[in-house]
């Protein structure tokens, strides 16, 4: 092999790799960024508490009298 030849595959390998990075990057960038763990966290423990209350909850949200 001559290397003119080699120099042509070395070009196409690299033109290949530089084409998949652009598409890999295009890809990344439209994925949304994932939540941080304290919202997760957060969200989880407000879900189990208000399955916790279950309906003493829900009846407990009705109109209060004003106790000034």
């Amino acid at each position: 092999m001559n290397a003119y030849l080699a120099e042509q595959i070395a070009e196409d390998r690299m033109r290949e790799a530089r084409d998949m990075a652009r598409v890999t990057r295009l890809v990344d960038a439209t994925r949304p960024a994932p939540q941080p763990l304290r919202v997760i966290l957060g969200l989880a423990l407000i879900r189990l508490g208000r399955s916790l209350a279950g309906r003493a909850a829900k009846g407990a949200a009705g109109p209060r009298r004003a106790t000034a």
